[in-house]
């Protein structure tokens, strides 16, 4: 199904000399993999069963871009479950990726693609990494201007792949952005960041025109993805243990709270 690449190191080893760089230098690396043995062509990859309500397929229809209003938690939310289905993913441009918090939610970081600073080229790597893998999620640099949109655009359809953009995308017909996000843990003025709770709405174009909310544990004390069925007794403030903090949506922060 998807071109082979030869040999890509390990995650935490470097790159391997044979490798060809991609745009400013940078190497696209991971574990040693075959391309084209993930997951057997569908119409749609399979995400966690707290995310398949809020998309229109009920999971990541092939060929198609959507965006995330951050690089966060719910990025990862959204490759774990193809992930762990056995499907290959690319992550560009996020340097601080939380290889523990996707773990924790069921990906396989042994089938992760990871560059994490692509350069001024990114469109050219990020088109590169589509031939590859399933999913790939990009953080541009800048706004992405129309011609690297509709380049990749093409590229995710005639390979079958998705795109997910962390940020802005404009012509996207599925947005997920968290609303609200309520940090468990904190008692009167001491304790740690144990689980988060979070409100995720789905909005977009055609299937995705009507919104959809859903509150989450993102994540729950134990790292995994579900859906929150106290939300609403428990929010806003009434749960003693509930921060609210909008600054903690980072990957990074999301390893040390996942810690």
């Amino acid at each position: 199904m998807r071109p082979q690449i030869s040999q890509v190191t390990g995650l935490f080893q470097g790159l391997s000399p044979d490798l060809p760089q991609a745009a400013g230098g940078t190497g696209i690396g991971n574990a040693a993999f075959t391309a084209g043995q993930g997951l057997p062509r569908t119409a749609v990859l399979p995400v966690l069963p707290a995310l398949a309500g809020l998309l229109p397929a009920g999971g990541l229809a092939e060929g198609s871009v959507m965006t995330v209003d951050q690089s966060g938690l719910l990025c990862l939310a959204l490759i774990a479950g193809a992930s762990a289905a056995g499907a290959w993913c690319g992550v560009a441009g996020v340097p601080d990726l939380g290889v523990v918090a996707a773990a924790g939610m069921g990906a396989e970081p042994a089938r992760m693609m990871l560059v994490p600073d692509p350069g001024p080229g990114w469109p050219q790597v990020v088109a590169s990494m589509l031939e590859a893998c399933e999913i790939v999620v990009v953080r541009p640099p800048d706004r992405p201007l129309a011609q690297a949109r509709r380049r990749l655009e093409g590229a995710a359809r005639r390979g079958g792949g998705v795109l997910i953009a962390a940020g802005e995308w404009e012509g996207a017909p599925v947005r997920l952005r968290v609303t609200q996000r309520f940090w468990a843990g904190i008692g009167h003025g001491h304790g740690s960041l144990r689980a988060c709770r979070a409100e995720v709405m789905a909005e977009g174009r055609g299937a995705a025109g009507r919104p959809r909310r859903r509150w989450l544990w993102l994540p729950a004390p134990d790292g995994t993805v579900t859906i929150d069925e106290t939300a609403a007794a428990a929010l806003p403030g009434a749960a003693g243990g509930a921060a609210r903090d909008g600054r903690a949506a980072g990957l990074g922060t999301a390893v040390r709270a996942a810690r």
